[in-house]
């Protein structure tokens, strides 16, 4: 009687434990490279039996990664956004602004359209509220304009807190999306990616509730959009033309604005290890060449860039493989 009765008891306790648990997918920014973190997930699922429409209880995505964020939410499987990602990135930009020195050098109008058609392509109204989506989202993005504090800072578009939500998805992402000198503000909003490239940290930001939550509730699967190799090897004497990337030996972005936002965009996965242990994992790499956010014609060469990171890291794959089968349940 007494063993039954212990099992009860920690069977009752299993189950409240399961049920404050909160699991979280994220998704890294950086506009045609999103498909690296949709081609990781593929992969993931390929060969653990990872199901993210019912695996995870919140969706965390900015720019880039707050389309997927979204259009999991909607209820919409992997390969089905992976198509209409590759689909959504050479419609929007394939027709640059032939003035975009002084002009930003995609219409926004252009992805508002695509956005909208790609949401009622889900069975959804197009004017859909953040707040009414099926499953929750976190996504970051950065106010220009804060009348309060008159100044700029990070903002985060949620469907958690009572309040949260009451913003169109289409702009929420047009928001999020609002690359500086690629697309025009949005709303007195850029680019997510300005402030919290990484919204792994926002998403838990977002849902911890210390009356409620323990940090062991959570486990957060984080997927990276690669990133480029830069270091700047020796001591170097540089001014403004070589910090902002004209006559430096840097290539691609200016080195200044890239140590920035590249630094930036580790604190989320430094501090969630920290707080998370092996409950978190982030899964990012470096790629062959440098590919910027518009480069819709080199999608296949970031396919292959996942391809090569797989088959080249058969210890740190199985290590992710590994991990998620033991978080989730999933046969290895």
């Amino acid at each position: 009687m007494k063993s039954r009765l212990c099992f009860l008891v920690l069977l009752l306790f299993s189950f409240f434990a399961y049920g404050n648990e909160v699991r979280i997918l994220s998704f890294d920014g950086g506009g045609v490279r999103g498909v690296i973190s949709l081609d990781l997930l593929k992969k993931i699922e390929h060969e653990t039996g990872l199901q993210p429409l019912s695996d995870f209880e919140v969706y965390a995505g900015t720019s880039t990664g707050s389309i997927i964020a979204v259009l999991l939410a909607l209820g919409k499987r992997t390969d089905f956004i992976l198509q209409s990602y590759e689909e959504l990135s050479s419609k929007v930009f394939s027709d640059e602004n032939t003035l975009h020195l002084f002009k930003p050098k995609y219409d926004h109008k252009k992805l508002k359209h695509q956005l909208k058609k790609l949401i009622r392509s889900c069975g959804h109204d197009e004017n859909i509220l953040v707040k009414d989506l099926p499953k929750k989202v976190v996504i970051p993005t950065v106010k220009l304009n804060d009348p309060e504090t008159k100044n700029w800072h990070l903002e985060v578009i949620e469907n958690i807190s009572e309040n949260g939500g009451n913003i169109r998805v289409v702009d929420a992402i047009l928001e999020s999306t609002a690359a500086p000198t690629y697309f025009s503000s949005e709303h007195d909003h850029v680019d997510g990616g300005m402030g919290m490239k990484d919204p792994s940290l926002a998403a838990l930001l977002s849902i911890f509730d210390p009356l409620k939550h323990d940090l062991k509730d959570f486990i957060i699967l984080a997927l990276g959009t690669g990133y480029s190799e830069r270091s700047i090897k020796t001591n170097e004497d540089w001014g403004i033309a070589q910090w902002m990337g004209t006559g430096s030996k840097a290539s691609g972005d200016s080195p200044l604005l890239s140590l920035v936002l590249d630094v930036e965009s580790q604190i989320p996965s430094n501090v969630l290890t920290k707080l998370l242990g092996d409950r978190f994992l982030k899964i990012d790499f470096p790629l062959r060449d440098a590919i910027s956010l518009d480069d819709y014609k080199n999608i296949k060469i970031l396919m292959r860039d996942t391809d090569e990171f797989v088959s080249k890291n058969p210890k740190n794959w199985n290590a992710v493989i590994t991990w998620v089968s033991s978080h989730f349940n999933a046969p290895i």
